[in-house]
C-alpha cells in the first residue's frame, strides 16, 4: 500500500502542481492527506500517541509535498519543534524520511537571508551533537543508511524546500525508481520513530526553542504602539470534577524564561514611550522593570508604571511567540497581589502575543475582579510537597 501511494504520488505530482492550486477532490490530494498518513497510523501499535499529517499546501500548492508524524508533547504542527516527515525532491524522482526541525519557527526569528541558514545549521549541530548517543536505538542496517548531512531536495531555490533541506538532522534516503518493499518501509519509517522517541523523551537535549531563541532581543516599540482591551475567549463549559486543562508534560527548556524576558523588555520600553509621548517625562523615568533590581525581583508583578494622569500601575507580563494566549500561570505571590489590588485597576496583566514578530499586547485589568464575578476561572495547578518531616520547635 505505501509503496504503491508513494509511486503514484510522483507520477501524478507534476499535472497536479500545475493546477496551482489545491484541489480537495483531486487523488493526489487524497493520497497526501489521508491514504499515506492513515498506512502511517496503521504501522503504530499506539497510534494515539501521535498525529499524522500530510500538505500539498494551503490555497496554493507546495512545490513538494510532505507527509510527518508530530508528538503532540512537542509539536502539533509542522511550524515548529521537530519530528519524522517524508520529503520529496523538486524532480519527485527522490524521497527523504527525515527528522527535522520545523522551519517556521525560524523563518519567524531570523527571516529568510543568511542569517536564517546560519542559525538553522548551528541548531541541527547541536542537536545532531546532544542526541548522537541515542543512535544505537537503531538497528545496525538503519544506523549504516543513516545521514547527517542536509538533505538533497531542491535545483530550483525555492526557499521552502532549501529550507527542509536545511532544518533535516536525522534523514533516510530513497530513490522512487528504486523503492522498497512495504516490509522494508515500515521497518524504516518504525526505527525512525523509535529514535524520535528517544530524542522526545531524553532530558539530555534541550527544548528545541532553546536552539531557536539562543539570541533574542526585544523588537523595537512602534510608533503607533498601543495596547487592546482584553476580551475572553469563548470555551466549552467542563464537567464537575474534571480539569479544563490537557497540558502536555513539561520539557526542561530556558525558552520560556527568554521569551517572557523579552516580552517585559517590549512592555517596558512601551510604556516609556507612552508616557514620553504624553509629555511625562517625569513619570518615564520612574518606570521600574523588576528583573533588573534583584532586590526587589519578586513584589508580584514584572513592572511598575504608570497612567498618564499620574495613577501608579503594576504590570505583570505573559508572553508568547504564538497568535493568542488562552491560559497564564501565575505564582502564589501574583495572585496575592492580583487579591490584594482588587479595589480599582492598579493590578494588570498584559498578554503579549507573537512577542517576537509584530507583538501585539492585550491588556487585563484587575483579573481578581474578573474571577470573583465568575467570567475568568482559576485553577489549582500545582502542589508542593515537602520531602521532610515537620517537627515542633523546643
Amino acid at each position: 500500500m505505501m509503496r504503491s501511494a508513494i509511486i503514484q504520488l510522483a507520477k501524478s505530482w507534476d499535472p497536479y502542481w500545475r493546477k496551482k492550486t489545491t484541489d480537495k477532490l483531486h487523488p493526489v490530494h487524497q493520497l497526501i492527506l489521508q491514504d499515506i498518513p492513515n498506512e502511517l497510523k496503521s504501522w503504530h501499535k499506539n497510534p494515539e500517541k501521535y498525529i499524522f499529517k500530510g500538505s500539498d499546501g494551503q490555497g496554493n500548492i507546495l512545490r513538494t509535498p510532505w507527509v510527518a508524524t508530530f508528538n503532540p508533547e512537542i509539536t502539533k504542527s509542522a511550524t515548529t519543534g521537530f519530528y519524522p516527515v517524508y520529503l520529496f525532491r523538486d524532480n519527485m524522482k527522490e524521497m527523504v524520511l527525515a527528522i527535522g526541525f520545523g522551519a517556521t519557527q525560524f523563518e519567524e526569528k531570523y527571516g529568510r537571508g543568511v542569517a536564517f541558514f546560519e542559525e538553522v545549521g548551528r541548531a541541527v549541530n547541536g542537536m545532531q551533537s546532544s542526541s548522537s548517543h541515542l543512535l544505537r536505538v537503531l538497528s545496525p542496517s538503519v544506523r549504516d543508511r543513516l545521514s547527517l548531512k542536509p538533505a538533497v531536495l531542491d535545483s530550483s531555490k525555492d526557499f521552502k524546500l532549501r529550507a527542509y533541506e536545511k532544518c533535516s538532522i536525522y534523514s533516510l534516503p530513497y530513490s522512487l525508481e528504486r523503492l522498497p518493499s512495504d516490509e522494508e518501509l515500515k521497518s524504516d519509517y518504525l526505527e525512525i520513530i523509535k529514535l524520535y522517541d528517544a530524542m522526545s523523551g531524553s532530558l539530555l537535549i534541550p527544548s528545541e526553542e532553546d536552539y531557536v531563541l539562543e539570541e533574542i532581543t526585544a523588537p523595537a516599540v512602534p510608533d503607533d504602539f498601543e495596547t487592546l482591551e482584553f476580551v475572553p475567549a469563548k470555551r466549552k463549559k467542563r464537567k464537575s470534577g474534571v480539569s479544563n486543562t490537557s497540558q502536555p508534560a513539561r520539557r526542561y527548556s530556558k525558552s520560556s524564561d527568554k521569551v517572557g524576558r523579552v516580552g517585559e523588555e517590549y512592555v517596558f520600553n512601551a510604556e516609556k514611550d507612552t508616557l514620553m509621548k504624553a509629555g511625562r517625562k517625569d513619570l518615564a523615568s520612574k518606570v521600574i522593570w523588576h528583573r533588573n533590581y534583584p532586590e526587589n525581583r519578586t513584589p508580584g508583578w514584572d513592572i511598575t508604571s504608570f497612567e498618564t494622569n499620574g495613577e501608579e500601575k503594576f504590570i505583570e507580563v505573559k508572553s508568547t511567540t504564538g497568535k493568542g494566549i488562552t491560559s497564564v500561570i501565575l505564582t502564589p505571590n501574583e495572585w496575592k497581589m492580583a487579591q490584594t489590588h482588587s479595589n480599582g485597576n492598579k493590578y494588570q496583566i498584559y498578554l503579549v502575543s507573537k512577542v517576537l514578530a509584530k507583538p501585539q499586547v492585550h491588556v487585563l485589568k484587575n483579573p481578581a475582579k474578573w474571577v470573583d464575578e465568575g467570567t475568568l476561572d482559576l485553577e489549582v495547578d500545582s502542589y508542593l510537597l515537602y520531602l521532610s518531616e515537620e517537627t515542633s520547635e523546643e
